[in-house]
């Protein structure tokens, strides 16, 4: 009777053990989700004495509700006394919070007194934005940089080199670019200031930059550094990048490649036969602009789309659109607002998108107390 007993308890507990994993393994999966509006509804009895207390317990319901299904960790234990399960036990906490919410509706009936509300949940890892999203980048006039010790044949490559910049990130598949190459940054941004008798401005006109738009400054430099007995060439590539109208700088990011040219030598025959050829450079090279374009640009989906509130005509509009990468129903985030019935401590407010045009969308808050007036002139950072 007690091996039988015993072997139920293994049974029980592996049984057990699996549906906890399985479980587990399914909430933890949504808490690598982003920040999501969610809708949850909380109960509790109703006090006609104290129709207060029951409004808090049904609301707090509703929160822990909606924090659940933002995702959860679940663990389990069962208690055991003379080789028999007496006891199971399970204990789910939510892994995301609420940001902030809304109450949607509430009744009252005999017995229970019930909220509905909607809420924004989200985590730690929320507030990581690195996915994927359009990129539109203006290229614009860098420099070309080679030191007067570079042998001929590796200086002479060096603006083939340079334009190779241009021509890879005008081809990547995920950015829009516009090549500017032979017209300086800092000349746009005089001409943009005065543009009605700026010469510049007359004959060539200024490109259009958007709010959540970029814009690229390269630079290649190619010096001599020997090292282990060979005549070494350092080619560093450097990329400044600019956002939005202003053309304010955003980061700057340099990368290196060392070229083993010749080996240094007395004796001219082994200098001769120590040169790396040219196509091999070339290659090394290529490659090496590849890798450097692509970490640089990856970078780019790692920051939030921040744009500018605007009131237009009893509008909260933003200077942003499905052209930067804005979507539906995103979810953004607005500083230094003093609100009521949020959840936040830092006063922040919750905004999304109503509708998505090209450059720019028009926007609605989640509280609806909130006076449009207090956003003007506002930041929004947008999450994914």
């Amino acid at each position: 009777m007690n091996k039988n007993i015993f072997k139920f308890k293994n049974i029980f507990k592996t049984v057990t053990f699996l549906v906890l994993l399985m479980l587990n393994t399914n909430l933890n999966a949504q808490d690598k989700a982003n920040f999501k509006q969610v809708e949850a509804t909380g109960r509790a009895i109703l006090l006609p004495e104290n129709i207060e207390t029951s409004r808090k317990r049904a609301l707090e319901d509703a929160i822990y509700i909606a924090a659940l299904k933002g995702g959860a960790d679940v663990n389990g234990f069962s208690a055991i006394s003379s080789n028999t399960v007496i006891n199971d036990q399970s204990v789910i906490k939510p892994t995301n919070r609420v940001i902030d919410f809304k109450i949607l509706s509430e009744k009252q009936d005999k017995e229970f007194l019930t909220i509905k509300i909607s809420a924004i949940v989200g985590g730690i890892l929320s507030n990581k934005n690195c996915k994927s999203k359009p990129k539109n980048i203006n290229l614009f006039k860098g420099s070309i940089t080679v030191d007067t010790n570079v042998p001929s044949e590796l200086a002479r490559h060096a603006s083939l080199w340079y334009n190779q910049i241009y021509e890879i990130i005008s081809k990547l598949p995920d950015v829009d670019a516009k090549n500017f190459q032979n017209r300086l940054l800092n000349q746009i941004i005089k001409s943009s200031q005065n543009p009605s008798f700026d010469y510049n401005a007359l004959t060539k006109g200024i490109p259009t930059i958007q709010a959540g738009n970029y814009s690229l400054v390269p630079k290649l430099v190619l010096t001599k550094t020997n090292k282990n007995s060979f005549a070494n060439y350092l080619l560093t590539v450097s990329f400044d990048l600019y956002k939005g109208k202003n053309i304010k700088l955003e980061t700057s990011k340099s990368y290196n490649m060392l070229i083993n040219y010749q080996f240094e030598s007395k004796f001219q025959f082994l200098k001769n036969i120590s040169i790396l050829g040219v196509e091999k450079i070339n290659q090394n090279v290529s490659n090496h602009l590849l890798k450097s374009i692509n970490s640089f640009l990856n970078d780019i989906n790692c920051k939030p789309l921040e744009g500018k509130l605007t009131l237009d005509e009893g509008k909260l509009q933003v200077d942003l659109g499905s052209k930067q990468g804005l979507k539906q129903k995103q979810i953004g985030l607005v500083n230094g607002i003093k609100i009521q019935n949020s959840m936040l401590n830092n006063s922040t407010l919750i905004v999304h998108t109503d509708d998505v045009f090209d450059n720019h969308s028009t926007l609605l808050p989640l509280n609806d107390n909130i006076k449009l007036t207090n956003l003007n002139n506002k930041i929004v950072k947008f999450v994914e």
